[in-house]
């Protein structure tokens, strides 16, 4: 049985896509929800990349392995993340909901060093090489043309506010299909008793989210900053 919740987490390199599954991750656990599991692309690139092919690209991905680890997963809500979550169209129809983690080029290549060169013990000049040649061709041709597909545009990562935002509403969609399956209405859903977690502009995400498919929002997506 396939997740209940699909959340495709895209964006750029070092835009903080694991800091955001991190921080889902505890906020639904303060709620109690532990049936979650965070699913990377990195764990599916292909063995034998091409010399001809950049290696930060979308061909250097598995995507029908992604697809099937997908489908196969039993967890209550599944969080993938990864640079082409979000560009490759099979894995876009699996998802419920699709967030874009969306951080200006400077800020990605400062975070990029100091993970590369602290983490992975790269030099200063290799960090640049593979940003130059590989990475910033993948941002421009590939991921950046992402983020109008959609549905959540999140503009400063882990900010709280856009965390409890989508934490809620995945919870609601929980506690929605534990009383349509046991007729049980008295599990609380937590916008009805929390104002504070629409978005600025008004638009209840929560609503959005309760439908079986979460509608893509193409060049209309929320911003959340």
């Amino acid at each position: 049985m396939a997740p209940r919740i699909v959340a495709l987490i895209g964006g750029g390199q070092a835009a903080g896509k694991k800091s955001v599954c991190r921080a889902i991750v505890s906020r639904l656990q303060a709620w109690k929800v532990t049936d979650v599991r965070v699913l990377s692309l990195d764990n599916f690139k292909n063995a034998k990349i091409p010399d001809n092919v950049n290696p930060e690209g979308p061909y250097a991905y598995d995507f029908e392995a992604v697809a099937s680890a997908i489908k196969v997963e039993t967890s209550d809500v599944l969080l993938v993340e990864g640079y082409y979550t979000l560009y490759e169209e099979t894995l876009k129809r699996l998802g419920t909901i699709r967030i874009y983690i969306d951080l200006d080029a400077d800020t990605r290549l400062s975070r990029r060093i100091m993970r590369d060169t602290t983490e992975r013990g790269l030099s200063l000049q290799a960090v640049l090489d593979n940003y130059l040649d590989y990475g910033k061709p993948a941002m421009e041709r590939y991921i950046q043309g992402t983020k109008p597909t959609a549905d959540i545009v999140l503009v400063r990562g882990t900010e709280p506010s856009g965390i409890e935002l989508i934490a809620g509403a995945i919870y609601d969609r929980l506690a929605a299909d534990k009383a349509a399956v046991s007729g049980d209405n008295t599990f609380n859903i937590l916008s009805d008793s929390m104002p504070a977690r629409q978005p600025p502009n008004g638009i209840s995400l929560r609503h959005n989210l309760l439908h079986s498919e979460f509608e893509v929002q193409t060049e209309n997506y929320y911003e959340l900053a």
